[in-house]
């Protein structure tokens, strides 16, 4: 993970080379990096990134940042935060790691590593999220759905399901007398 963190800094959008861009504005900048102070100040290990980096002298870039030890209770650990932040939690079985999981009023994406299939199909079933990533992260295509459940959102973006969104059906029930 660490070595990915690495490996993924943010850059100018425009560049190819760059991962990511900038934050998307001034507040959600701020935002990133309160949450970053209070998983420090909550007790969470830092181990990557964590401090609002400078490209060409502009720009509101946070780059990677990783924590570990995160718990329940901490905020990094249970809101949905909106910037390059990984919470890693620590489990002792896979119950515990479902439950941990689905423990969260957000549902957008969820990602599992594993090389057992018949463990990777029962976690994911269990798994109450939009999407599940298996040994990657955010890899997608625009011909599958997109989209989060409980306070992640309701319907799907991306592909024919989306159109769905973008229309208001009406129905009408009507009896003509004769």
């Amino acid at each position: 993970v660490l070595a990915a963190a690495e490996r993924m800094q943010p850059g100018d959008p425009l560049d190819p080379d760059s991962f990511m861009g900038a934050m998307v504005d001034q507040a959600q900048y701020e935002r990133v990096l309160d949450y970053i102070r209070r998983g420090v100040a909550e007790g969470a290990t830092l181990r990557a990134g964590g401090e609002a980096t400078a490209i060409a002298g502009k720009g509101l870039f946070i780059p990677p940042t990783v924590f570990d030890g995160v718990t329940e209770t901490m905020a990094i650990g249970r809101e949905e935060i909106f910037g390059p932040v990984l919470a890693v939690f620590g489990f002792d079985d896979e119950d515990e790691a479902v439950r941990l999981a689905n423990d969260s009023d957000y549902g957008l994406a969820a990602g599992l590593w594993s090389q057992d299939i018949d463990r990777i199909m029962r976690v994911t079933r269990r798994l109450r999220s939009g999407q599940v990533f298996v040994n990657n992260w955010a890899d997608m295509d625009q011909t599958v759905p997109f989209g989060g459940v409980k306070q992640s959102g309701n319907g799907r973006d991306k592909s024919h399901h989306s159109l769905e969104e973008y229309s208001d059906l009406k129905s009408v029930w009507m009896t003509l007398a004769p």
